[in-house]
């Protein structure tokens, strides 16, 4: 494909160079996994694969969490032969590890652009240091465009990863959804609307995949978090589904570096070089049309059903890669040659240069939003999380036995991966690992609730109690009431602001963090005796 060679092509040199480029992104990955402060949203995952006697009763509790089985049962598995926390990044690492050999052995692109990927946000810290089912489906897929011009018209094997990529993540099944799409319009492109042989094996192949999609809906619905506001209270009109197919900056704007301004300008320019990545796929009806179809079917379900962060939205460019990958190795179909066959060509080979030329700046904004991260995750000031911070506190306190609150309470999710220490789910009424997100709780809670369930845990259990804040507080504090999360709120007056700094003793003031999770932590002061 002319229009697409500055970004496709080999060379005799490529072994070598791609060979340093696989080390190199290795021990960067390695060495910022060391210096990687694991966060919630990683440890809840660990949390629910480990629990239950068996896996039986993990799927159980599993169920309805909002991501199908299979990074869990990964995690459990791993876990059963190597029984110790560091399998958590462990197979997110080996995963990764896997995904680039495969793209770096297999793709058609050039060195330079697979260092792009490589070294992007999403090759090299998302997908890769943040332990996390994402990972998975940019393995799938990069195995998907290896394989797919081999196996699309024998056996079962593209159904089987189809279905694979379905039980990765909720997106991912619609992504397998739109690559049913491009096989299809493929084979129309080749076969007519004939029945044939090729026909019956897509079908095989697109009910395998359907079994997977309908396992993974299985797994996730009906949600067990039922305490979810609904975002758009008002209904959903033409207007809004408008909106969201014409501004993709609305559902992937994780997707923008953050040093550019946020301002419509930079909105308007980056739906533009959304739009302008798929015409590099106009040579191949199939790959355009399945690419289209997946970018419109995700930003409806990120802007109108649930909102997105960068982990679901770099989803789509790496579906976007495949395609590429695709057109380059010839596959994708062709249009009926019109009559004026070399203006068609012409402009043909314009859009695949800017497409081409979109897509690598799509890539490159990656690698900037990498480059700022990276240097967050390997300096001492702006780790990803402060729980590893807390539990040297803790260590350092002499308070490794202490029962942990906290405001909001998922903030203690992650504690679990670095130190035993019990943890009360306030709003619960319960001890716990993992938040669930119900209606059927303590939707209001105040200073003065901390304080008082405090000291009845203390009473309770023999042990210190420590309370993580969100809120900074000092005695010139003024009321507040904050949404915690959904329709929870935590609440406070200048009056119970007083009794609680009287009757806690601050231990540390942490700072900022990438992932939000930073507090002060207290200890509360031990209950006066009756009389006293």
């Amino acid at each position: 494909m002319r229009g697409l060679t500055w970004i496709i092509g080999r060379t005799d040199r490529d072994p070598v160079i791609k060979a340093v480029l696989y080390l190199t992104w290795l021990l960067l990955f390695v060495w910022i996994s060391v210096h990687h402060a694991v966060w919630r949203d990683e440890v809840r995952a660990f949390s629910i694969a480990l629990a239950g006697d068996n896996i039986v009763e993990m799927l159980r509790g599993l169920h309805g969490e909002g991501h199908p089985a299979l990074w869990y049962l990964l995690l459990r598995g791993a876990h059963t032969i190597f029984p110790v926390r560091e399998v958590l990044p462990v197979v997110s690492g080996l995963i990764a590890a896997a995904a680039m050999a495969v793209l770096l052995i297999r793709s058609p692109f050039r060195p330079w652009f697979l260092a792009l990927i490589l070294f992007s946000r999403f090759g090299l810290i998302e997908y890769a240091v943040i332990a996390r089912n994402y990972g998975m489906s940019m393995l799938v897929m990069f195995v998907l465009a290896w394989l797919y011009p081999r196996w699309r018209d024998r056996g079962v094997t593209i159904g089987l990863l189809l279905a694979l990529l379905c039980n990765t993540n909720v997106p991912s099944a619609m992504l397998a959804a739109a690559f049913l799409l491009f096989w299809l319009v493929e084979l129309v492109g080749e076969e007519g609307l004939k029945w044939g042989p090729k026909y019956r094996l897509f079908v095989i192949n697109a009910a395998i995949a359907a079994l997977g999609a309908l396992l993974c809906f299985a797994t996730v619905f009906p949600t067990v978090h039922d305490a979810a506001v609904n975002p758009h209270p008002g209904g959903i009109g033409p207007g809004l589904v408008l909106q969201s197919l014409l501004a993709p900056a609305l559902s992937f704007g994780d997707m923008i570096p953050v040093l550019i301004p946020d301002s419509p300008i930079a909105a308007a320019a980056f739906g533009i070089v959304m739009f302008a990545a798929l015409l590099g796929l106009a040579a191949k009806p199939a790959a355009l049309l399945s690419a289209g179809v997946a970018l419109f079917g995700l930003e409806l379900f990120f802007n109108i059903i649930y909102p997105s962060y960068y982990r679901h939205q770099a989803l789509f460019l790496v579906y976007l890669i495949v395609m590429y990958w695709l057109v380059a190795n010839g596959r994708g179909g062709e249009w009926r040659q019109p009559r004026e066959a070399g203006q068609a060509r012409r402009s043909s080979l314009d859009g695949l240069a800017i497409g081409s030329a979109a897509l690598c700046l799509l890539v490159i904004m990656q690698v900037v939003s990498s480059a700022r991260l990276a240097s967050f995750e390997l300096g001492p000031t702006y780790p990803y999380s402060r729980s590893r911070d807390l539990a040297e506190l803790l260590r350092r306190e002499r308070l490794t036995d202490a029962v942990i609150i906290a405001n909001p309470d998922y903030f203690l999710e992650p504690l679990s991966y670095y130190l035993p220490n019990p943890t009360y789910l306030m709003r619960e009424h319960r001890f716990g690992r993992v938040v669930m997100f119900k209606r059927d709780v303590r939707a209001e809670l105040d200073l003065d609730d901390y304080l008082r369930d405090g000291h009845e845990l203390q009473a309770a259990t023999g042990r210190p109690v420590v309370i993580l804040l969100q809120k900074r507080l000092d005695p010139n504090t003024r009321a507040f009431r904050i949404l915690d999360v959904h329709y929870w709120h935590f609440n406070g007056t200048p009056e119970q602001v007083h009794r609680f700094l009287a009757s806690t003793r601050r231990l540390a003031r942490f700072q900022q963090s990438i992932s939000f999770e930073s507090y002060d932590v207290y200890l509360l002061n031990p209950a006066a005796k009756p009389g006293a």
